[in-house]
């Protein structure tokens, strides 16, 4: 069987990827997507192999995927964000993670421009809704109810839920990864090596939802919430039923 993962952007996706590979097991292999998704080999694409056996082909973001494609001979993942936060969290990252092409002058210059603007401006100028276009697509289609959704919230505060329903992706027991798991739950996070080294070490890591209440002024939330109606309403349609209240 051959799987897809698809994402919004910094949601936690180094931390799925890791759950996703301890569920799975070290037979699944990972393919990160470096060119346009496609169902035909070819140069400089993503080709995505439905015969093949034990992989995972994952998109961060929507730059690679093609939303006309029949995926249907796969199973597919796809893992989203409250736009809210996720624009939060973006500024927290464009102030310490700057783009590595750059040099350390123009990375400086980007911080410093960054930093000036303010995280209520930075959000306000933000637009993400290419990501949830992607992942609408996938909820409209026909395979809408066959993709396991997972989210943030999941991740957070619904840890066991969403690695039942990955479970059952992939055919696995519950109880046969849980000690695999173990370092991954939120309440675990901050002494997991492998999420200090890529979140633990930046000011504005978060393990909770709703980090947009507090990083705002309650404006800039009112306006943000209103901008995003259609997306809070897909992330309420797709999340579990018990999480959708963080999506008012």
């Amino acid at each position: 069987m051959a799987y897809i993962f698809v994402c919004t952007p910094t949601s936690g996706t180094a931390s799925m990827l890791r759950i996703i590979q301890a569920i799975a097991g070290p037979e699944l292999r990972m393919k990160a997507a470096n060119g346009p998704a496609s169902l035909q080999k070819g140069e400089g694409v993503t080709f995505l192999d439905a015969k093949a056996n034990n992989v995972l082909y994952w998109f961060r973001g929507p730059r690679h995927w093609d939303a006309t494609l029949n995926v249907s001979d796969f199973r597919m993942i796809a893992h989203f964000r409250d736009p809210r936060d996720l624009a939060c969290n973006q500024y927290w990252w464009a102030l310490q993670h700057p783009n590595t092409h750059d040099t350390p002058e123009v990375a400086e210059q980007k911080r410093r421009k960054t930093e000036e603007m303010g995280i209520d401006h930075y959000v306000l100028g933000r637009n993400n809704t290419a990501s949830y276009g992607m992942l609408g697509g996938l909820s409209d289609g026909p395979q809408g109810d066959a993709v396991t959704w997972t989210s943030y919230n999941q991740l957070c505060c619904a840890f066991d839920y969403m690695v039942d329903n990955l479970c059952r992706t992939f055919n696995r027991a519950p109880s046969a990864v849980a000690e695999a798991l173990r370092a991954e739950r939120p309440e675990n996070l901050f002494a997991n090596p492998e999420w200090v080294k890529v979140g633990g070490t930046w000011k504005g890591a978060d393990v909770t939802p709703g980090r947009f209440r507090r990083d705002l002024k309650p404006e800039t939330v009112e306006a943000i919430t209103k901008r995003h109606e259609a997306e809070l309403a897909f992330c309420r349609y797709r999340d579990a039923p018990f999480l959708s209240h963080h999506y008012t």
